[in-house]
């Protein structure tokens, strides 16, 4: 297929303006001025008028889930309710509609929006009496269930607590609903398999959805097993309109290892990812790994949810293969403790041309950000976090946060960058994920920023979601530019980024997606 896209201002973070772009066959075969491209329409190019709009590089999310982020747009979503009996009263209008014994899952709720803190099974037993109920916390890091899921799974009085997780549980033992962390698997490993129809439909809405918002790849970060096979079974059905760099779950490496599957193997649309691991916690649940306990909590410091003997048998089990890997690290300790393994094994990994990431890096020691660089450790973060974490930053971290979310530290320190948005936990947007970056506060609000001397200017915040991502998922020179030969990946948008105000950003529309030189998006608005 060969398409002239022309009456543009077109941009890319490695080149300078231009107002045309050739397509042919899902690369980029030439990018210049009208004048001088419009003779092609008599080579058999179609021409399609962009109509004076920027045209950026397609976004790239570097940490999303994406069957998680369709299962969360056919499920019931809590996120943003303010309290308790509202969520309570909007489960059990939606118990009442499930036949019996049927699971009901949803997931966004936030003790920290709710003045009752922690909510327990036998709320969720009034509201969902004859169905097994679980719901996952907004930050993914804590389960609420009720009484018949416990029961289901065996969780009792004496039920153990497992490595590095913990069973909710009031003065006399008896376990609450809610688990932390690993604890969490004691449910998950046992609810029913969805079905191949249902994760195919899950899928397409995400993908629909992404698509809609200039999204044309992203480092899928689920935890789900056997993935690589649903993925494929979407490409077949022409569902897959997205480039997909897939982190392995830790059940997922025997079969990858057999198969001879490494870091980067795979197609234009699939390759397979680093190993996924957790380091940590979250800020939200208080669970992040710090050096420090969280103030006003003198006996918490976190949770760490690997051992060093577990994080040498993955980095033993994975290196031969040339698998790498990205370690999900909060808590200031967490990060340093990676970061300090990453160092030992830093000429066996430089040697095998691994590049390690970690993922979110929310807090870190002042003396640990020039380790990225040091230790070519590549650093995935969401920036709309900052915006959505602030308060409890400041509540749980206090003069730690100096060092929250440091971007501009990361990148003059030369570490590589990729920003995403750790959906569905946050809003995938990647317009709110710029903002975050150069705001450093909500939209409209009447505050100063938050640590303003880590602003990103628009053009850094850009490429970290453009180049940024597409290099630490491997795609170097061929995604998240405008250039000869890189692939046909970009985004219209409605509004020149680089002129309005920081505060209009979040309301830039997407008026078109182009992926491989294909239009897999267009608002009503925009005819193409």
């Amino acid at each position: 297929m060969k398409t002239l896209f022309t009456n543009a201002s077109i941009y890319s973070p490695e080149r300078l303006w231009a107002d045309s772009l050739a397509v042919c066959d899902g690369r980029i075969f030439e990018i210049g001025s009208k004048a001088k491209l419009m003779g092609l329409k008599h080579r058999g190019f179609k021409v399609i008028d962009l109509k004076r709009n920027v045209v950026l590089p397609g976004f790239i999310d570097s940490h999303l889930h994406l069957l998680s982020t369709g299962y969360n747009l056919l499920s019931i979503d809590l996120s943003g309710i303010d309290s308790l009996d509202k969520a309570s009263s909007l489960i059990s209008k939606t118990a009442k509609k499930l036949a019996s014994g049927h699971w009901l899952i949803g997931r966004g709720w936030d003790k920290n929006l709710w003045a009752d803190d922690m909510p327990d099974r036998a709320i969720l037993d009034r509201a969902s009496p004859n169905n097994p109920a679980m719901f996952h916390s907004k930050d993914g890091h804590m389960l609420w269930v009720n009484s018949a899921v416990l029961k289901l799974c065996g969780i009792y009085r004496n039920t153990p607590d497992p490595p590095g997780g913990s069973i909710g549980r009031d003065s006399d033992g008896k376990p609450t609903g809610i688990l932390f962390e690993n604890a969490c698997e004691l449910v998950t490993s046992k609810i029913p398999e969805p079905s191949i129809d249902l994760k195919i439909k899950a899928l397409r809405k995400a993908v629909k959805k992404l698509n809609g918002l200039g999204i044309v790849g992203i480092s899928d970060c689920d935890g789900y097993t056997n993935r690589l096979s649903l993925f494929k079974q979407a490409q077949e059905k022409d569902i897959l309109s997205l480039r997909v760099f897939m982190m392995l779950a830790p059940d997922d490496v025997n079969a990858a290892s057999s198969l001879g599957l490494k870091t980067g193997f795979g197609d234009d649309f699939l390759n397979i990812g680093c190993l996924k691991l957790y380091m940590d916690g979250s800020l939200g649940s208080q669970t992040a790994w710090m050096f420090s306990h969280y103030l006003g909590k003198t006996d918490n410091l976190g949770v760490s949810t690997m051992s060093n003997d577990e994080l040498e048998m993955y980095f033993e089990k994975t290196h031969i293969q040339r698998i790498s890997l990205a370690i999900h690290a909060i808590g200031d300790r967490a990060n340093s403790e990676l970061l300090k393994f990453f160092g030992r094994k830093y000429a066996i990994s430089k040697k095998l041309g691994l590049k390690h990431r970690i993922e979110h890096a929310q807090v870190l020691r002042k003396s640990d950000i020039p380790k990225f660089k040091k230790y070519n450790v590549a650093v995935s973060v969401q920036p709309i976090h900052i915006i959505a974490d602030r308060d409890l930053a400041d509540k749980h971290w206090g003069k730690r946060a100096k060092y929250a979310y440091p971007y501009s530290m990361l990148l003059k320190a030369g570490a590589q960058m990729g920003f995403g948005s750790d959906s569905p936990i946050e809003d995938p947007n990647p317009f709110m994920g710029i903002y975050s970056a150069v705001a450093r506060k909500k939209p409209g609000e009447d505050r100063p920023a938050w640590y303003p001397e880590q602003k990103l200017t628009v053009k850094q915040a850009v490429k970290a979601y453009t180049v940024g991502s597409a290099d630490i998922c491997g795609w170097q020179g061929k995604s998240g530019i405008l250039a000869e030969g890189a692939r046909a990946d970009f985004v219209v948008i409605s509004d020149d980024i680089f002129r309005i105000k920081p505060d209009e950003i979040p309301d830039i529309k997407v008026l078109a997606t182009v992926v491989d030189g294909r239009v897999v998006y267009n608002d009503r608005s925009f005819i193409l």
